[in-house]
C-alpha cells in the first residue's frame, strides 16, 4: 500500500513540475430558450491580451453560429485609441506558424473588431498552443503584444468543445 501511495505522490510531483502555467480550461456554454425554440453558444470566458501595466489590450473571444459552429473571432480593443478600423490580429504559435487577419467590420468608436479566420487558420487555432498575440488598431496604429496570457490552449479547447459537441447548459 505504501508503494502505491509513494508512486502516486511521485507521479503528481513530476506532473506538476512539467507544468509552466496553471490554466483554466475554456469550454462552451449553450443557452436554450424552449419557449422560442432558440439557442446560442458562448465561451466560458474571454482571452485577455494586455501590456504589463494592464492599461492597453484586447479581449478576444469566439463568435459562434446558432448551430454551434465557429463563425469568427471578436476583439474588444481597450486603450488602443478611441476609434478602430482595419485592425490586425497576429497569433504566433508554439510550432512557429503564424495566423494573420485584418478586421472586416466597419469603422466604429466602440473598440469592436471582427476577424474572419481561414480554414487553415482554424486548423492552427484548433490544434496548436499560442505563444504570442499581437493586436493593432488600424486607425491609431497603437499595438499591444503579449506572450503573458492565462491559457495558451484557449482556442484549442473551444474548438474541441465545438468538434465534440461538448457544451455546458447555462441555466438561470
Amino acid at each position: 500500500m505504501k508503494i502505491i501511495i509513494i508512486s502516486l505522490l511521485l507521479a503528481i510531483s513530476f506532473n506538476s513540475l512539467g507544468q509552466e502555467k496553471s490554466t483554466d480550461a475554456a469550454f462552451l456554454y449553450v443557452v436554450k430558450d424552449d419557449l422560442e425554440g432558440t439557442q446560442f453558444f458562448t465561451p466560458s470566458y474571454d482571452m485577455v491580451v494586455s501590456n504589463e501595466e494592464k492599461t492597453e489590450g484586447a479581449k478576444l473571444s469566439m463568435h459562434l453560429k446558432k448551430s454551434g459552429s465557429f463563425s469568427f473571432i471578436t476583439a474588444k480593443l481597450i486603450g488602443l485609441g478611441n476609434c478602430v478600423d482595419d485592425n490586425e490580429l497576429i497569433i504566433l504559435f508554439e510550432n512557429g506558424e503564424k495566423l494573420q487577419s485584418t478586421s472586416w467590420n466597419d469603422f466604429n468608436c466602440k473598440g469592436d473588431a471582427y476577424f474572419n479566420i481561414t480554414k487553415e487558420g482554424q486548423l492552427l487555432l484548433s490544434s496548436e498552443p499560442m505563444k504570442t498575440i499581437r493586436v493593432r488598431n488600424g486607425e491609431s496604429f497603437k499595438t499591444v503584444t503579449s506572450s503573458d496570457f492565462s491559457n495558451p490552449l484557449y482556442f484549442v479547447q473551444l474548438f474541441d468543445s465545438i468538434n465534440t459537441e461538448s457544451y455546458t447548459l447555462l441555466e438561470d
